[in-house]
């Protein structure tokens, strides 16, 4: 199974269009690229919150550092130049990782134009089966 052993932001960008209240936001994540040198592997992503009614916008662009089997992350990788797809246990580390540092981060820049960070109080869960109490669903490819 993946552990993130690392990450960081690369870049924001965060705008007031009104100065009406927030209404509410949807989150969005796109993985942009894949990458594995033996058992260490690199994820570039973008996640984009956009305020209801059209009152902001946020993008905050990262990377996301994982430790996985070699063998596994060679197959990973290959998936994903392939298909645009990843495996649900390996997509649901990567998007509760992304979430949360975007959360964290996010919170700093949206507090001085006065809009909601971008929190999501629940863990993201990929795959079927029960869902356990308080999970997220969703995909984790630009196809979503």
């Amino acid at each position: 199974m993946a552990t993130i052993i690392g990450g960081r932001v690369v870049s924001v960008e965060v705008k007031r269009d009104k100065l009406e209240p927030v209404q509410g936001l949807a989150i969005n994540v796109s993985i942009e690229e894949v990458a594995a040198e033996k058992d260490e592997m690199t994820v570039k992503y973008t996640l984009t919150v956009t305020y209801n009614e059209n009152v902001g916008k946020m993008k905050i662009g990262g990377l996301v550092m994982l430790r996985e089997d070699a063998k596994r992350a060679k197959e990973i990788t290959k998936e994903w130049k392939d298909k645009k797809k990843l495996p649900d246990e390996f997509a649901e580390v990567l998007m509760n990782g992304i979430t949360y540092a975007c959360a964290v981060n996010g919170t700093f820049f949206s507090q001085p134009l006065g809009l909601n960070a971008p929190v999501m109080l629940m863990p993201v869960r990929i795959g079927k089966g029960p869902v356990p109490p308080g999970a997220v669903t969703g995909q984790t490819d630009k196809a979503a």
